[in-house]
Protein backbone atom coordinates (compact mmCIF):
# COMPACT_ATOMS: atom_id res chain seq x y z
CA UNK A 1 0.00 0.00 0.00
CA UNK A 2 3.01 2.31 1.27
CA UNK A 3 4.29 1.57 -3.03
CA UNK A 4 1.08 2.56 -4.66
CA UNK A 5 0.93 5.16 -2.68
CA UNK A 6 4.39 6.43 -3.52
CA UNK A 7 3.31 5.90 -7.03
CA UNK A 8 0.43 7.49 -7.16
CA UNK A 9 2.67 10.46 -5.29
CA UNK A 10 5.21 10.34 -8.45
CA UNK A 11 2.41 10.49 -11.54
CA UNK A 12 0.99 13.54 -9.45
CA UNK A 13 4.31 15.02 -9.74
CA UNK A 14 4.68 14.51 -13.37
CA UNK A 15 0.95 15.69 -13.64
CA UNK A 16 1.97 18.44 -12.11
CA UNK A 17 4.90 19.05 -14.15
CA UNK A 18 2.87 18.32 -17.52
CA UNK A 19 0.25 21.41 -15.91
CA UNK A 20 2.54 24.15 -15.93
CA UNK A 21 4.05 22.78 -19.37
CA UNK A 22 0.92 23.51 -20.91
CA UNK A 23 0.35 26.70 -18.54
CA UNK A 24 2.94 27.24 -20.67
CA UNK A 25 1.57 26.72 -23.79
CA UNK A 26 -1.69 28.60 -23.70
CA UNK A 27 0.37 31.84 -21.90
CA UNK A 28 2.63 32.27 -25.32
CA UNK A 29 -0.24 31.18 -27.17
CA UNK A 30 -2.41 33.75 -26.11
CA UNK A 31 -2.87 37.38 -28.31
CA UNK A 32 -6.25 38.09 -26.17
CA UNK A 33 -6.54 38.40 -22.45
CA UNK A 34 -10.42 37.18 -22.79
CA UNK A 35 -9.84 34.13 -24.52
CA UNK A 36 -6.92 33.55 -21.70
CA UNK A 37 -9.21 34.28 -19.07
CA UNK A 38 -11.48 31.73 -20.24
CA UNK A 39 -8.93 29.47 -20.59
CA UNK A 40 -7.40 29.82 -17.31
CA UNK A 41 -10.43 29.85 -15.58
CA UNK A 42 -10.75 26.07 -16.79
CA UNK A 43 -7.33 25.22 -16.09
CA UNK A 44 -6.75 27.06 -12.46
CA UNK A 45 -8.95 24.66 -10.49
CA UNK A 46 -7.62 21.58 -12.39
CA UNK A 47 -3.89 22.99 -11.39
CA UNK A 48 -5.46 22.93 -7.88
CA UNK A 49 -6.77 19.17 -7.92
CA UNK A 50 -3.42 18.23 -9.38
CA UNK A 51 -1.61 19.82 -6.51
CA UNK A 52 -3.97 18.80 -3.79
CA UNK A 53 -3.59 15.23 -5.37
CA UNK A 54 0.11 15.50 -4.53
CA UNK A 55 -0.36 16.95 -1.01
CA UNK A 56 -3.03 13.99 -0.20
CA UNK A 57 -0.73 11.46 -1.15
CA UNK A 58 1.79 12.89 0.56
CA UNK A 59 -0.10 12.94 3.77
CA UNK A 60 -0.80 9.57 3.75
CA UNK A 61 2.64 8.26 3.50
CA UNK A 62 4.00 10.65 5.83
CA UNK A 63 0.88 9.21 7.94
CA UNK A 64 2.10 5.44 7.02
CA UNK A 65 5.75 6.21 8.50
CA UNK A 66 3.87 7.67 11.67
CA UNK A 67 4.41 11.31 11.17
CA UNK A 68 8.01 11.40 11.40
CA UNK A 69 9.32 14.17 10.11
CA UNK A 70 12.55 13.84 7.51
CA UNK A 71 14.27 16.09 6.13
CA UNK A 72 12.63 15.47 2.78
CA UNK A 73 9.30 15.31 4.11
CA UNK A 74 10.10 18.82 5.93
CA UNK A 75 11.27 20.35 2.44
CA UNK A 76 8.48 18.65 0.43
CA UNK A 77 5.57 20.27 2.84
CA UNK A 78 7.67 24.12 2.44
CA UNK A 79 7.96 22.97 -1.74
CA UNK A 80 4.05 22.74 -1.41
CA UNK A 81 3.08 26.10 0.50
CA UNK A 82 5.96 27.79 -2.01
CA UNK A 83 3.63 26.27 -4.35
CA UNK A 84 0.39 27.38 -3.68
CA UNK A 85 1.95 31.29 -2.67
CA UNK A 86 3.20 31.05 -6.29
CA UNK A 87 0.02 30.33 -8.14
CA UNK A 88 -2.14 32.94 -6.06
CA UNK A 89 0.71 35.47 -6.97
CA UNK A 90 -0.11 34.53 -10.46
CA UNK A 91 -3.45 33.97 -10.69
CA UNK A 92 -4.72 36.90 -8.95
CA UNK A 93 -3.20 39.76 -11.27
CA UNK A 94 -5.31 38.09 -13.79
CA UNK A 95 -8.89 39.31 -12.13
CA UNK A 96 -7.64 43.08 -12.29
CA UNK A 97 -6.34 42.71 -15.66
CA UNK A 98 -8.43 45.49 -18.27
CA UNK A 99 -9.00 44.37 -21.77
CA UNK A 100 -6.11 46.49 -23.02
CA UNK A 101 -3.96 45.37 -25.87
CA UNK A 102 -0.39 46.08 -24.01
CA UNK A 103 -2.20 43.68 -20.99
CA UNK A 104 -1.43 40.30 -22.38
CA UNK A 105 2.17 41.04 -22.93
CA UNK A 106 2.78 42.65 -19.67
CA UNK A 107 1.25 39.84 -17.85
CA UNK A 108 3.09 37.18 -19.82
CA UNK A 109 6.22 38.57 -18.65
CA UNK A 110 4.98 38.31 -14.90
CA UNK A 111 3.33 34.96 -15.28
CA UNK A 112 6.57 33.78 -16.94
CA UNK A 113 8.78 34.34 -14.43
CA UNK A 114 6.04 32.86 -11.67
CA UNK A 115 5.82 30.12 -13.97
CA UNK A 116 9.80 29.18 -14.10
CA UNK A 117 9.94 29.27 -10.29
CA UNK A 118 7.28 26.71 -10.25
CA UNK A 119 8.75 24.22 -12.75
CA UNK A 120 12.45 24.77 -10.99
CA UNK A 121 10.47 23.84 -7.60
CA UNK A 122 9.11 21.03 -8.51
CA UNK A 123 11.46 19.89 -10.57
CA UNK A 124 14.53 20.36 -8.08
CA UNK A 125 12.11 18.72 -5.56
CA UNK A 126 11.39 15.40 -7.73
CA UNK A 127 14.89 15.12 -9.09
CA UNK A 128 15.98 14.95 -5.35
CA UNK A 129 13.82 12.16 -4.51
CA UNK A 130 13.69 10.72 -7.48
CA UNK A 131 17.46 10.28 -7.26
Amino acid sequence: MYNMSIDYHNWGAIALLIMIGLNFLLLFQAKELLPYRKKMAFLTPTIAVVLASVLFTGTIMMAAKHLHFTLANIAMIVAGIVFIVLEAKRVKPLKHLKNLPHAIPLYRDYAKKILFAELFLILSISIWMWL
